[in-house]
C-alpha cells in the first residue's frame, strides 16, 4: 500500500509539473516576423512631358518605404561594407539607398541586375550599378550624361505598391 501511495505521489508531482510547465498557445499564433522587401528588377523610361528619366525598382512582396535619392560626387561611389570604389560611367551621379531591403535570395544569389549598361529608353541615364547589398541596406548608383543640376534641383522618389520610381530631371 505504501508503495502504491508513493507511486501515486510521484505521478501527481509529474502531472502537476507538466501542467505548470505548459504555456497555452495564443489564439493568433506566434507574432509574425516582418517580411523584408526583395529587389527583383530594374526598369527605365523617359518621361518627355515631365522632362525626367525614370528608374523603376521592383520589389516583392511590397516596396520599401524608407528610400533616399540624392546627387553625390564621384568620391561617394563606394561599396557598402568594404568601402572599395565603385566604377560608374557618367559626369554626375545619383545615389539611391533602400533601408530594410535585400537584393539577394536566401541562398545569397542576386535577385536583381547588379550592373545595367547601356541603359535603354533614357536620355540622361547611362549606367545603373549596385553599390551594395549589406545588412539590410541596398544601394545603387545612377550615372548621368549631364553634369549635376543647380542646387535646389533633386531627384524625386515615389513608392507605390511593389515599385519605387526615381525621377531624375533632364534638361
Amino acid at each position: 500500500m505504501r508503495k502504491s501511495l508513493s507511486n501515486m505521489g510521484a505521478l501527481l508531482v509529474l502531472a502537476l509539473g507538466l501542467t505548470a510547465g505548459t504555456v497555452p498557445a495564443r489564439a493568433g499564433g506566434p507574432p509574425a516576423t516582418p517580411v523584408q522587401p526583395v529587389l527583383t528588377g530594374i526598369h527605365t523610361a523617359h518621361a518627355a512631358s515631365a522632362r525626367a528619366d525614370l528608374v523603376r525598382f521592383r520589389f516583392r512582396p511590397l516596396a520599401p518605404t524608407d528610400v533616399a535619392a540624392r546627387y553625390v560626387p564621384r568620391s561617394a561611389l563606394v561599396q557598402d561594407g568594404s568601402g572599395l570604389p565603385v566604377a560608374v560611367r557618367g559626369q554626375s551621379f545619383v545615389q539611391v539607398v533602400f533601408q530594410g531591403t535585400a537584393a539577394h535570395d536566401e541562398n545569397g544569389r542576386p535577385t536583381a541586375p547588379r550592373n545595367l549598361f547601356p541603359v535603354p529608353g533614357t536620355t540622361n541615364v547611362v549606367q545603373i550599378r549596385s553599390g551594395g547589398d549589406f545588412e539590410g541596406v541596398v544601394t545603387y548608383f545612377i550615372g548621368l550624361r549631364a553634369p549635376a543640376p543647380p542646387t535646389g534641383v533633386h531627384p524625386t522618389v515615389q513608392c507605390s505598391g511593389t515599385e519605387v520610381t526615381v525621377a531624375i530631371p533632364t534638361r
